[in-house]
């Protein structure tokens, strides 16, 4: 009999090596666990070192050394994905490792050149220009930019892996527990924080620790309660986009977003109906449009938590206040308030610069 040495499952030595062998051919690394418990926690990097290091050593000894070559290999390529010096080219989807400083750099794979800061396709408006003033560049001059509009907007300021960096040109607004197809990372697509499992915890099952600040919270809010919140700093008049060009005969958003059919996920476009005076955008993109403008500026929603949503959000953070006897429902919320806010945003909430 023969177990991993990360768990305290058994099975047979022949059963061992047949399940390693047929899913060191056929998974992701990440996904080479134990049949059993999957107790392989993700999210936890030291953990992930751990038990790779270990899982070296067993299948060294029991696979053939053809299948071990796989193995070591996707186990190699997974390792130089984390390092920070490596890009994925946006042209082709192969990822290298650069050692330069340089804007301009071109992929060894297809010699397409694109920008190592922004990562986008590269063109000559581009030189001697920061990724910033090139993307102001584009908004104010560029037309196919500015036929777009706010969809261009939203798959512009898509989804990014937080383990690899891989780039995704979609909205957030689809489903919310991502899974990146370069690294297999789970993540939340509005705060970056990691899906769970198997973690001692208030939740049971996959879950990820989502901050007040993320669009999986705000999702559900009407266009007019977000537009409050961006009010309360005077931000709205100053953020949004440049004007739209003239309306096109489409009445459906022209956004990608991932959706789920079945079982699959799959990358398709939105086609809702679009809303007068949502700059071509259905409602939930729209939405998802102000939570960006509210995340870039750091702004809590809390404020504007009724008493309901003031009593969930600290019963989620582990924030406890005493009513005091006789204490009314105001003075007692404007305390909850307070004490609610001491817990920081999110960290890894995305937010352009």
């Amino acid at each position: 009999m023969q177990s991993l040495t990360s768990c305290q499952c058994v099975m047979c030595q022949g059963c061992f090596r047949q399940f390693f062998e047929i899913s060191v051919r056929e998974k992701h690394v990440t996904e080479i666990v134990c049949q059993f418990c999957d107790s392989l926690d993700q999210s936890d990097p030291e953990q992930m070192d751990t038990y790779f290091s270990t899982l070296d050593t067993q299948l060294r000894d029991c696979l053939d050394p053809e299948v071990f070559d796989i193995y070591s290999k996707k186990l190699m390529e997974y390792t130089i994905m984390k390092d920070p010096k490596f890009l994925w080219c946006c042209h082709c989807t192969f990822g290298f490792i650069y050692e330069g400083n340089r804007l301009k750099i071109q992929c060894t794979s297809c010699y397409k050149s694109f920008c190592s800061q922004c990562k986008k396709p590269w063109e000559p408006q581009h030189q001697d220009l920061s990724c910033e003033m090139f993307l102001q560049w584009k908004r104010d001059n560029d037309p196919e930019w500015q036929k777009q509009g706010l969809a261009g907007f939203l798959q512009e300021n898509g989804i990014t892996c937080p383990s690899c960096g891989f780039q995704y040109a979609l909205a957030k607004g689809g489903c919310m527990h991502f899974t990146c197809s370069q690294c297999k990372h789970q993540f939340c697509s509005g705060c970056n924080n990691p899906f769970h499992k198997n973690v001692p915890c208030m939740i049971n099952g996959l879950h990820a620790h989502h901050p007040r600040d993320c669009l999986f919270y705000m999702r559900d809010w009407e266009p007019d309660r977000l537009k409050e919140l961006l009010q309360v700093r005077h931000l709205h008049l100053h953020l949004q986009p440049p004007p739209p060009p003239p309306p096109t005969t489409s009445t459906s958003t022209n956004v990608m977003q991932q959706k789920e059919e079945g079982v699959q996920l799959l990358d398709q476009t939105c086609g809702n109906k679009t809303e007068p005076g949502q700059a071509g955008l259905c409602e939930s993109h729209y939405r998802e449009y102000l939570v960006s403008l509210i995340n870039d500026n750091s702004l809590d929603p809390a404020p504007l938590y009724d008493g309901g949503e003031l009593a969930a959000a600290c019963a989620r953070y582990s924030v406890v206040v005493q009513r005091g006897e006789g204490e009314e429902d105001d003075p007692y919320n404007a305390r909850l308030l307070e004490k609610l806010k001491e817990v920081p945003l999110g960290d890894n909430v995305p937010r352009r610069k």
